[in-house]
């Protein structure tokens, strides 16, 4: 039964309004790469249950941020290799906030850690003071890289070289 409550919540997500337009930036994605109403219409749309900054438990809907790279051009899971393994993405925000994630990290098969980009919580559109978008990192136990109002994704990769 709580599979099935599961399923028909990640099937109800709500879509972004239509002028969205999160732009996707940066090595590996396609140019002109972003998350408009026609790349959400084409994700997978998913849920967790997460512990906001709230303390408060719920039920965030959205996609993972894993997808949206991957339908971006970049490299995901088992792709993650050579100087992708370098990589790591910047999530940005309105009030100049960011927050970064390896791609390695953002393996599409540790789907219980798995960050989403969310548009809802418990079925209901975002408010104004996180959505309309916001990233969402179920395992972050401090919550330090749960991005509200999320303006755009930047993949950077790490200068090769040995350390210092």
């Amino acid at each position: 039964m709580f599979f099935l409550a599961q399923a028909l919540l990640a099937a109800a997500t709500l879509a972004p309004p239509p002028s969205m337009n999160v732009p996707v930036r940066g090595e590996f994605v396609h140019a002109g790469a972003a998350l408009d109403g026609a790349t959400w219409s084409r994700l997978q749309s998913t849920s967790v249950a997460a512990t906001g900054h709230d303390q408060q438990t719920a039920t965030y809907g959205g996609v993972r941020l894993a997808d949206l790279l991957s339908d971006s051009g970049a490299p995901v899971g088992d792709q993650v290799r050579g100087k992708a393994a370098r990589a790591y993405l910047v999530v940005g925000a309105a009030d100049r906030y960011t927050a970064i994630f390896s791609l390695a990290e953002l393996d599409p098969a540790e789907v219980r850690c798995a960050p989403i980009l969310a548009n809802s919580r418990d079925g209901l559109a975002l408010g104004t003071d996180d959505g309309p978008l916001m990233v969402v990192a179920p395992c972050d136990r401090t919550h330090a890289r749960w991005v509200r109002q999320v303006t755009g994704l930047t993949i950077v990769v790490a200068a090769d070289g040995s350390l210092p």
